[in-house]
């Protein structure tokens, strides 16, 4: 991470070591569907299946900083584990803030998607299933 970087350094203990391109078999994947991989081009990504499609995208959440790739699949979007925000993997966007009694007030939840959405972005990746792994194209 870049030493003037807004996003903090965060340790990884639970990660899959990327061979190349290839990510991590579909059939490795756990029931809530991602993972955090490993990338020696990329970092640590949060990679997994969404509705049957691939996706990787950066593994930290916007709003406090959680890693994705320990979260899990919900219809169709990844959400985080800390305060179930929910990003669309297929461009980034946070489409729903964060909840809970104190970070669910409509207000703030919705003030965090906004500037997550006009400044931070997740960062996607191009990806496909190849011989049943999750591969960067």
């Amino acid at each position: 991470m870049a030493p003037d970087s807004p996003i903090p350094e965060v340790v990884h203990d639970r990660v899959v070591q990327a061979q190349g391109p290839r990510l991590v078999a579909v059939a490795e994947l756990p029931a809530d569907g991602v993972v955090e991989v490993r990338t020696e081009a990329h970092g640590v990504l949060a990679v997994g299946m969404a509705e049957g499609r691939p996706f990787a995208v950066s593994n930290l959440c916007r709003h406090q900083f959680a890693k994705l790739g320990q979260g899990q699949v919900r219809d169709g979007c990844l959400e985080c584990p800390w305060h179930r925000a929910r990003y669309d993997v297929t461009d980034g966007t946070m489409v729903r803030g964060p909840q809970g009694r104190l970070f669910g007030f409509k207000p703030y939840s919705r003030a965090i998607q906004g500037y997550t959405n006009a400044a931070f972005k997740l960062k996607t990746f191009p990806v496909a299933v190849v011989e049943g792994a999750i591969v960067l194209t």
